[in-house]
């Protein structure tokens, strides 16, 4: 397939490579940070339309005197009009475009960035890969939105898979797409999605992985790399809405997740009980006091940062807790190796596996890495 925007879509860097070609880059970058401990990067076998996370953003073509969704131009942000994205699920892209074409019958303005006017400026988008129910988010400057009630109407009665629909007041002037300034309009307050047997609820600002196959892959390997008998105690860190830690728990005897944002630390614990899981408990914190203060214990620490990787006082209070497993998945190649050489004193990598989360778009590797206890540790 050939991607028809290559050319002025600011969205994808390696569209129109040969994707094999794309996996071998990604593989040698890995390999020439952590050398021979690299296992062949797991890719998919059709890498297209797999976002299951769509933004699309609004503006009025001056030159062809219409309303248009798409993608920034590279290096600038002006809007052009993109239909047919090889990487975004086909139902969110027909869900924008409809939209779109309602916005002038109704008289809805979109957002000018350089006037500062109108009104609508994101059609943000959440598809359940499981049951394919799609959360809505209309993103807009202003919350008086002429129309609201019959645009609604029209989007629910020729998408009836659109199960729940916000509106999120917008006014900032930087490139953040959601605000914590969310009304629920339509539908369920909640969409819901399965791994590996678990389900999930999710919320318009739930942290959830944008590819939902390959995330199978890296949660799969991760909960294999631990290698759990039953009996481990096991810390999940950085546990977001629980998701790594819910799905190691069938293997585990208990699991403890930590999490610094109270709604993310809400949405684990009630995941955990949509899944009759008992065993599981949360702490709404700083991981790195949490193990300091609270004099814990495991055998096995999955951990998830974010692309800055782990702070050097977790790293540290990691270290005290000395589990005899640390499972870390990454979202970043070279601030995982920064953490590794931390903790390589009472740790030895076992084996690191790349996961392609992102075929075409970006270079960004998913990893997950194996560490355990070095046997000339003190």
């Amino acid at each position: 397939m050939k991607c028809r925007y290559e050319k002025i879509c600011g969205s994808c860097d390696q569209i129109n490579m040969e994707y094999q070609a794309t996996l071998d880059l990604k593989q040698k970058r890995m390999e020439n940070l952590f050398g021979k401990d690299v296992l062949p990067i797991i890719g998919m076998n059709f890498p297209y339309y797999y976002r299951y996370k769509v933004t699309e953003s609004l503006a009025f073509d001056f030159n062809r005197k219409k309303i248009i969704c798409g993608k920034y131009r590279k290096g600038s942000h002006e809007v052009v009009e993109t239909d047919g994205c090889l990487i975004e699920s086909k139902d969110c892209q027909k869900l924008a475009h409809f939209i779109t074409g309602l916005l002038p019958k109704l008289k809805i303005k979109v957002y000018d960035e350089d006037t500062q006017t109108g009104s609508l400026r994101y059609i943000f988008m959440r598809q359940s890969f499981s049951n394919g129910d799609i959360m809505l988010v209309l993103v807009s400057a202003d919350s008086f939105i002429p129309g609201k009630k019959h645009l609604i109407e029209e989007i629910t009665s020729h998408f009836p898979h659109v199960k729940s629909i916000w509106l999120d007041i917008n006014k900032r002037t930087d490139s953040l797409v959601l605000t914590d300034d969310l009304t629920l309009l339509y539908g369920e307050k909640y969409l819901t999605d399965k791994v590996m047997g678990k389900t999930f609820r999710l919320s318009p600002l739930a942290f959830y992985q944008v590819n939902p196959q390959q995330m199978k892959k890296l949660y799969q390997t991760a909960v294999s790399f631990a290698d759990l008998g039953g009996s481990e105690k096991i810390i999940d860190a950085y546990c977001g809405i629980g998701t790594i830690g819910i799905c190691a728990s069938d293997k585990a005897s208990s699991v403890l997740g930590i999490e610094n944002n109270p709604a993310a630390a809400d949405d684990a614990v009630a995941n955990a009980r949509l899944n009759g899981i008992k065993k599981a408990r949360y702490i709404c914190g700083d991981a790195a006091e949490i193990f300091y203060e609270k004099n814990l214990s495991a055998d096995v620490v999955f951990m998830d940062p974010p692309r800055a990787g782990a702070g050097r006082e977790f790293l540290k209070s990691l270290n005290r807790l000395y589990p005899e497993k640390i499972v870390y998945i990454s979202c970043n190649p070279d601030t995982l190796a920064r953490d590794i050489e931390i903790l390589k004193r009472r740790y030895k990598v076992d084996k690191i596996q790349p996961v392609d989360m992102f075929p075409f778009a970006s270079e960004h590797v998913e990893t997950v890495a194996l560490l355990k206890r070095a046997s000339f540790s003190k």
